[in-house]
């Protein structure tokens, strides 16, 4: 009976608060994204900067990524280099406004796919 009882609780739970997510902590801080999907990333402050990483450009060119990822706390002005370069090599973007998420991430260049990149942040 406490078995039935569990999956009772369980499905409730899932009815009342949706299905739990894979690694929501991991997305939050790299604005929705698994870390195993990163090719490279900027923080806040680096986007905020009056020079392009060229960095991002080399991952935008890169097959492999399929979108990038703006945080929305960020200004227009310095998000807007960043999404012309995006357009340039015809890589959908999304500005992301979440007040759930954590940490410093600025900017994501992302695949739909896992992609082997053992340092993703720009120095």
């Amino acid at each position: 009976m406490s078995e039935d009882k569990s999956q009772l609780e369980e499905r409730l739970m899932i009815g009342l608060h949706g299905t739990p997510e894979l690694k929501l902590g991991e997305k939050l801080e790299h604005l929705g994204v698994f870390r195993e999907r990163i090719l490279r990333l900027l923080t806040k402050d680096q986007v905020d900067d009056k020079q392009i990483y060229p960095e991002i450009e080399e991952a935008l060119k890169d097959p492999r990524s399929t979108r990038l990822l703006l945080n929305g706390d960020l200004a227009f002005d310095f998000r807007a280099k960043y999404i012309k370069i995006a357009r340039q090599y015809n890589k959908p973007y999304t500005v992301v406004n979440d007040p759930r998420l954590k940490g410093e991430v600025g900017l994501v260049v992302a695949s739909d796919q896992a992609v082997d990149v053992n340092e993703v942040e720009v120095k």
